[in-house]
């Protein structure tokens, strides 16, 4: 049934409604964008608000999620500009900086003017390849059906980018994207399109920043298409201000003989709710998920993941590492799922939590939904504080106590920190979990 404003649901979140619907769609030029706002919309308006009766939000209620007293930025627009000076854009071919008053995308390495690869505006891609947009844009890779925020971002969103990697093409340095929020008040709703050719291989990185004190909310949408023989890598770091709330869902689909590392580091805000999905749809193909937070003073983290196998003789594995002290609380949520005729499969789930003061708390929900025989899936977890006797060992070789504590936190992370192929990057994240540690 099609909604019209003389129609409207009470399912509409504040501020999101038809009006404000018809506003988004009225700046949209391509057809094939249009016609997929529609869709979402539609599905979006079927759909509850989502309340904390619900098995996912039982223990993150989303009356925290500000809706009522933010804006959403009006339609940002991508342009192209002359590449900046900053250390850390050294390590990429492209670059992109999101903020307040637009979207710039800057060729770092002449990738772009090659060929090599594609970053534009989302309604850009529907402009001059239709085709691909109508194909992939709300497609297959998004398994789970029934996604309130996420069906909000498609429909809502106001930077949309798209990101293109042709057949047999590696992208050595890949792409980052950078958010940075500096108003407070407002509404941010990125929509990312990754779409990573037959026998190809790229980076594309995420990162989020704003000051503490500036209330915002974000609410993002990832997309991710690896074609057969690909390698992707999607790298998302998350250091907001103390008043910020984050919102993301990010799906891939993975086809024969692909794989795809989902790697999600959650350390700003005041309140993160992440969802991670992958289907591994084709023999061969196989999908890592992984990540890490860290939990101070009252923040709040809730890590939801599928590894969704809908096809036989494929594999997944998932690491996510956390840490909590002061009141923080932290929620890890996961599932693997085989589908019917989905054997041969190999999945594991490890979520392992640190716990560094007696206030602090760590939920760990891991789960199966089997529906094959003839496969290997398990999952662990585990909750405790730092091993005494680890600390006594590097107490006895002259450390002090706190340094001591300070380098089995770090090394605990570093299993996931490692697996980022950038070094500023990694840097970092260091100087985060270094920072957190300090307050401990």
């Amino acid at each position: 049934m099609t909604m019209t404003l003389e129609t409207a649901p009470t399912t509409c979140l504040p501020g999101f409604g038809p009006e404000a619907f018809e506003a988004v769609l009225a700046a949209t030029r391509s057809k094939a964008v249009r016609a997929r706002r529609r869709a979402a919309f539609e599905s979006y308006l079927a759909l509850p608000v989502p309340h904390a009766r619900m098995e996912e939000y039982r223990r993150t209620d989303p009356a925290r999620f500000p809706f009522a007293r933010v804006e959403a930025l009006p339609l940002l627009r991508a342009e192209t500009v002359p590449p900046s000076g900053r250390p850390e854009d050294e390590e990429f071919d492209v670059v992109v900086d999101v903020s307040e008053s637009g979207c710039a995308i800057a060729d770092r390495s002449g990738a772009l003017k090659d060929g090599k690869v594609t970053v534009c505006g989302l309604d850009e891609a529907g402009e001059s390849d239709p085709e691909t947009i109508r194909a992939l844009l709300g497609g297959k890779a998004q398994a789970e059906p029934g996604r309130k925020y996420r069906d909000l971002v498609d429909a809502f969103w106001n930077v949309g980018l798209f990101v293109q990697v042709g057949n047999g093409i590696e992208l050595p340095q890949g792409v980052l994207v950078r958010y940075r929020l500096r108003t407070p008040g407002v509404a941010l709703l990125p929509r990312l399109l990754v779409d990573i050719g037959r026998g190809a291989s790229a980076t594309v990185v995420e990162s989020f920043d704003g000051p503490d004190g500036c209330e915002t909310l974000t609410v993002a949408s990832r997309e991710v298409y690896v074609d057969a023989g690909a390698r992707c890598r999607l790298i998302s770091l998350q250091e907001w201000g103390d008043e910020a709330v984050h919102v993301a869902e990010d799906w891939a689909r993975i086809h024969r003989d692909a794989t795809v590392d989902l790697l999600t580091m959650s350390l700003g805000g005041k309140l993160s709710k992440v969802a991670v999905g992958g289907d591994v749809c084709e023999p061969g193909s196989h999908a890592w998920m992984g990540g890490l937070f860290f939990g101070g003073e009252d923040q709040h983290f809730d890590q939801r993941t599928l590894q969704y196998h809908s096809s036989p003789d494929t594999t997944s594995k998932m690491l996510y590492k956390g840490a909590v002290s002061g009141e923080a609380h932290s929620v890890y949520q996961g599932f693997i799922q085989a589908l019917p005729g989905a054997i041969r499969v190999d999945a594991y789930q490890t979520n392992n939590n640190l716990i560094l003061s007696p206030e602090a708390r760590a939920d760990s929900i891991p789960g199966l939904l089997i529906d094959a025989d003839d496969l290997a899936c398990s999952h662990g977890a585990t909750i405790g504080n730092l091993d005494e006797d680890q600390v006594f060992y590097l107490r006895a070789r002259g450390l002090p106590d706190a340094e001591a504590r300070k380098l089995l936190v770090l090394g605990f992370f570093e299993e996931i920190v490692e697996r980022v192929p950038y070094r500023q990057v990694q840097d970092r994240l260091h100087k985060q979990l270094e920072r957190k540690l300090a307050l401990v």
